[in-house]
Formats: C-alpha cells, sequence, structure tokens
C-alpha cells in the first residue's frame, strides 16, 4: 500500500513537471508521447517482467488502434495530426503517431499490470497470442484501406461516435464471451480507466496547445467542451475512459491470465 502511493505521488509530480515543460518549451508529438508515455514505461517496466511476445503483440495493438483512429479521422477531417515532416503513411498520418499510440498502449499495459494487477501472465502459447494481434492490426489497416481506395464514396453519420462505439461494443463483447472475468474485474478495469484517463487527459491536452494535433470540423462532433482552457470535441473526452477500457479488457483477456 505504502509503495503504492510513494509510487502514485512520484508520478503525479513528474507529470505536473513534465506538463510545465512540455508546454513552455512548445514540444511537438514525438517529444511529448517520448515524454509521457515513453519514459514512464521505461520506469513501469522495472515492476513487471513481460513475455517478449507479449510486448510485439501490445504493439500490434497499438498499430492497429492507431490506423482505426487516424484512418477515420483522415476520411472524414475529425482532426489533422501534424508531424515533424509531411510524411504519412498511406496518407493518414504522420510516423511519430503512430509511434505515440504505440507508445501509449505499452503505457496503458504496463500501469494496469503494476498497480491493478498481480503480474501473473497466461500460460497459452505466445505465438497463439501473437497471431491474434497481427491479425487485428492487419485487419484494421485493411478495412481502412479499402475505405479509403475502393469505397471511398460511403461515408457514416458521426464518424467519432462509431470510433468510441467499436470500442466500447468490443470490450463488452470480450466481458461477454469471456465469463470467467468477475465483477471485481470489472471494476478493476473502471478504476484503472478514471486513473488511466489523466495522462491521456494531459497529452489531448498539450496536442491542441502545441498544436500538433488539430480540430477543424466542428460539424462532426456531438459539442466542444472546454479542457482547462483548450476546445476539444465532447468525443474526445469520451475516448479517454472507453481507450483505456478496452486495453484493460482485451490485455486481461488475449495477453495476461483474465483474472
Amino acid at each position: 500500500m505504502h509503495r503504492t502511493v510513494l509510487l502514485f505521488s512520484i508520478i503525479a509530480l513528474y507529470y505536473s513537471l513534465a506538463t510545465y515543460g512540455l508546454y513552455v518549451f512548445d514540444a511537438g508529438l514525438l517529444v511529448s508521447a517520448l515524454v509521457l508515455f515513453g519514459l514512464p514505461s521505461l520506469a513501469l517496466a522495472h515492476f513487471t517482467v513481460a513475455p517478449p511476445l507479449v510486448v510485439l503483440s501490445i504493439t500490434m495493438l497499438g498499430a492497429g488502434v492507431a490506423f482505426l483512429l487516424e484512418g477515420i479521422a483522415n476520411m472524414y477531417g475529425l482532426w489533422y495530426s501534424l508531424g515533424i515532416s509531411q510524411t504519412r503513411l498511406f496518407g493518414l498520418m504522420p510516423l511519430e503517431m503512430l509511434v505515440a499510440i504505440v507508445l501509449q498502449m505499452l503505457f496503458l499495459v504496463l500501469v494496469y499490470e503494476v498497480f491493478f494487477d498481480d503480474g501473473v501472465y497466461t500460460p497459452r502459447s505466445a505465438w497463439q497470442r501473437l497471431g491474434f494481434f497481427v491479425t487485428f492490426a492487419v485487419a484494421i489497416v485493411v478495412l481502412i484501406g479499402l475505405h479509403q481506395y475502393v469505397v471511398n464514396g460511403i461515408f457514416l453519420e458521426y464518424s467519432y461516435v462509431w470510433i468510441i462505439g467499436v470500442l466500447l461494443l468490443s470490450s463488452m463483447a470480450v466481458l461477454v464471451l469471456h465469463k470467467s472475468l468477475s465483477v471485481t474485474f470489472f471494476d478493476r478495469a473502471i478504476d484503472f480507466s478514471l486513473i488511466a484517463s489523466m495522462p491521456l487527459g494531459i497529452f489531448l491536452w498539450l496536442s491542441v496547445a502545441n498544436v500538433f494535433k488539430v480540430f477543424g470540423y466542428p460539424a462532426a462532433y456531438m459539442s466542444t467542451v472546454s479542457l482547462f482552457g483548450q476546445t476539444v470535441p465532447l468525443e474526445e473526452i469520451l475516448l479517454l475512459f472507453v481507450i483505456p477500457f478496452f486495453v484493460a479488457t482485451v490485455y486481461e483477456v488475449y495477453l495476461d491470465d483474465a483474472q
């Protein structure tokens, strides 16, 4: 208990100083991601040891989520991410954003494992786990590619809500299909989502304040809200909680011990 309180205190101090420094020096996308997610991930990795293929699986999960978010955002004009160069992967997103979202996934998993779980991993084949996440990432890329290059004349209303719905319904489907997950896990996942939303919220605030993510299509948003002086879509606030819940659920079932 004392160790957890101490770690949370150190993390809170780190993020306070990091946020101030990143804002004052007008840090860009990659630097902000490395400071907010990369360095903390390295520190948290000392408290748990994940098999290498589990880490690779998380990387595939992050890549899939990155293409889902940035692909839909690019096609529907929900936001525009700015990197150091104008080069964009498949015309969708800066390479830095792919790195940033993968680092977010690694960070979220480590926070969940260190503070909310027991460090025990499932005995199932690591290659079996990797196969699921490679398939997930490839499927997302293929679907986004088909939508952009083959059936790009078909558009869905409220596309921002579709992003939230896909992640949330996927999480709920996992919970229903894997009945071994208890109410205790559900409560733990909610607590984790509340805590994990804070660093994600800092990154969102910096992305708007330092202008490496631009929200410029108000007609596509349900509403906009003020996040400490920065105007962001209401859907982005919802994603701060939905993404950690999705990560915790998928990770627990497919990479951890489903306890």
